[in-house]
């Protein structure tokens, strides 16, 4: 059985809705209030009672713990954090999301430089629409890939939170 399991964790940069299945992260967004954060879940997951998984008897269960590592990743994204992910994509999208937990933090990639080091190195727009539909942008972290031009490129949580999040492993943008 693979029942998903709605989080909502308060972060430095808001509330941060997740999905949790018995294997893993599923989704996580970020949103400015918890209204915005169920909104945009039940947008992702219509079929999903957002219920605010609870403590069972004083003890953290697996997926919280999952789900403070993300938050971690949200407030300290240079640490390496951990957290089994359950990712449904397409073979390229799995293969993009996998090489960009590979990007060491405080370090950035073009599109261009991502899609060579998976060998299809005329990609780098395909690579681009890869990254926009990660769908746990914290903990694979699309925020280190950027432009060729020297732009920051795009972000789904929008290029305020991306510059956020590089500045705070040490990347000025």
């Amino acid at each position: 059985m693979n029942e998903l399991e709605f989080h909502l964790k308060k972060t430095s940069l808001g509330w941060v809705p997740a999905v949790t299945s018995d294997k893993g992260l599923c989704w996580a967004s970020l949103a400015p209030d918890r209204e915005q954060a169920l909104f945009l879940t039940n947008g992702q997951y219509p079929e999903l009672s957002l219920h605010v998984a609870r403590k069972v008897s004083g003890r953290v269960s697996a997926r919280e713990d999952w789900v403070h590592a993300l938050a971690g990743a949200v407030d300290q994204p240079g640490k390496r954090w951990q957290a089994p992910l359950d990712l449904q994509g397409t073979p390229f999208q799995q293969a993009v999301w996998k090489a960009l937990q590979g990007i060491p933090a405080g370090s950035v990639w073009t599109y261009g430089q991502l899609a060579q080091h998976l060998g299809r190195p005329r990609a780098a727009r395909a690579v681009g629409s890869a990254c926009g539909a990660n769908p746990v942008p914290f903990l694979v972290p699309c925020h280190r890939v950027v432009a060729s031009n020297g732009g920051l490129g795009g972000f789904g949580l929008g290029l305020a939170v991306k510059r956020v999040l590089l500045e705070r492993e040490g990347v000025r943008y």
